[in-house]
């Protein structure tokens, strides 16, 4: 074969290469431009979306309004609150100090907090960065009036947090809990010798070139900002903002869509940690019966059929975000909404944003026959260390919706999907649940995490 016609083969596989990827880039910025505002108006008023896939950026557009009252138009460079997304840059802080020698990953706490009582048991810096510690959550588990105020330092934070019960012995289980990263930004602070904000701004964002990434001070205005709102009962209002100082080292960060991408490129660019740190921090915590959590450390660990994820999202007054990593496919997914609400909705768009990004298709749901469904509508009860937690089922709109009754149990009132006539899943979670009949014409549920078999959970009404 001659070389000129070598080169023209060559030549005509590359425009065909080129060609493909350009047609298969602009079927998704189609579907997407034709699925986020079908969709993003049940969530917030306005959102900014991102996609990037094989390092380009292959869709960024705005949606909707970052004011409502104004009647101001979502930008696509503005900036939002991220909540627990920044869970992640405060666990590379962590591990930047570890891989210097300064800390231990199986370092005791009191090491570092010596005031923290132990408890009866070892509870370690890997514990804090797994959500493995059963120290309870301040924002939802703790009340201690006596040691509340209007604003708090860390020390205050510490105090407030220290003295409550742990839910299990550490280690042992997965529960998440904001306390964790409260406590690990106060450690920061007392092996660095600087404050929380200063270390991770000269050693972590600025590190990563991230100009438009910030930590949160309510006095100094951003007019990229959009307003947030928050939703009950849908009804949607403005929201109050909470102090920076209780979210601290927990989520106090303010970013956008191309910043968020270009922390995702500094960290797999090695330009942060070092890359067997980062797979450690990727990988899901092991427990010592052999069974893995969901979580890394400040990565959840999931998949969406069947592609691993590496994903966290964010909730505060007033905003929600999600970001989302898969691997295998190499797409990385940003959205970032200007509201606040208690279901799920938002974390369920991220996701078919990534299938539609990845070639899955939307939906893989099984359809189970209404009259089927309104059976298992119900409350649900188990019992766990004395406690009881209940489940309620209903039937709204021809589906199945699930919630925990204790806001504790983190399961706010989500859709459920059917894999069969008796399995469902949801989507913001891995966890399954499976209707059997129980007694009579009764059912019972019996749920499933990523460890196996959770409970059982018997129908009382």
């Amino acid at each position: 074969m001659s070389k000129l016609l070598t080169a023209f083969i060559i030549a005509t596989l590359l425009l065909e290469s080129i060609y493909g990827q350009g047609n298969q880039d602009s079927t998704i910025s189609k579907t997407l431009d034709e699925l986020i505002p079908k969709r993003f108006t049940a969530i917030a008023p306005g959102c900014v979306v991102l996609v990037a896939k094989d390092n380009e950026i292959l869709y960024k557009k705005s949606f909707g309004l970052a004011d409502v009252e104004k009647k101001v138009p979502m930008q696509a460079d503005m900036f939002f609150r991220t909540g627990s997304m920044g869970k992640q840059y405060t666990a590379i802080a962590v591990l930047q100090l570890v891989e210097e020698g300064k800390i231990g990953l199986q370092d005791s706490i009191q090491k570092y907090i010596p005031e923290f009582p132990s408890k009866g048991y070892t509870i370690t810096i890997e514990d804090l960065l797994a959500h493995v510690s059963g120290i309870k959550d301040y924002l939802s588990e703790i009340s201690n009036p006596s040691k509340e105020k209007e604003h708090y330092t860390p020390q205050d934070g510490v105090d407030y947090i220290k003295d409550d019960s742990l839910n299990f012995i550490p280690g042992s289980n997965y529960r998440y809990s904001n306390s964790n990263f409260y406590l690990l930004g106060y450690i920061i602070e007392k092996v660095s010798g600087k404050p929380f904000e200063a270390y991770l701004q000269e050693n972590v964002l600025d590190k990563a070139g991230l100009h438009n990434t910030f930590y949160i001070h309510p006095e100094i205005d951003i007019p990229n900002m959009p307003q947030g709102y928050f939703r009950f009962d849908g009804k949607m209002e403005k929201a109050t903002l909470q102090s920076v100082d209780i979210m601290y080292a927990a989520g106090a960060l303010i970013s956008n869509v191309d910043d968020i991408y270009k922390w995702h490129q500094a960290l797999y660019n090695q330009e942060l940690v070092k890359k067997e740190t980062l797979e450690k921090a990727t990988t899901p915590f092991k427990f010592p019966d052999g069974t893995f959590s969901q979580y890394g450390y400040g990565w959840f660990i999931k998949d969406i059929d069947g592609s691993k994820t590496i994903e966290h999202g964010g909730s505060t007054d007033g905003f929600q975000s999600d970001a989302i990593y898969l691997p295998g496919e190499h797409v990385f997914v940003v959205a970032l909404f200007n509201c606040y609400e208690a279901d799920m909705d938002w974390q369920v768009l991220t996701n078919d944003i990534a299938r539609v990004a990845t070639g899955k298709p939307l939906n893989n749901e099984v359809k189970v026959n209404k009259e089927v469904l309104k059976n298992y509508a119900g409350t649900y009860e188990t019992t766990f260390k004395n406690v009881v937690h209940q489940l309620i089922v209903t039937f709204e709109g021809g589906r199945l919706f699930i919630k925990a009754s204790r806001p504790e149990d983190r399961l706010p009132k989500v859709k459920l999907y059917a894999t069969s006539k008796y399995a469902f899943y949801m989507k913001e979670a891995a966890l399954r649940f499976e209707f059997i009949k129980d007694t009579g014409k009764d059912f019972k549920i019996i749920t499933y995490n990523n460890r196996g078999k959770d409970a059982e959970w018997i129908k009382v009404q």
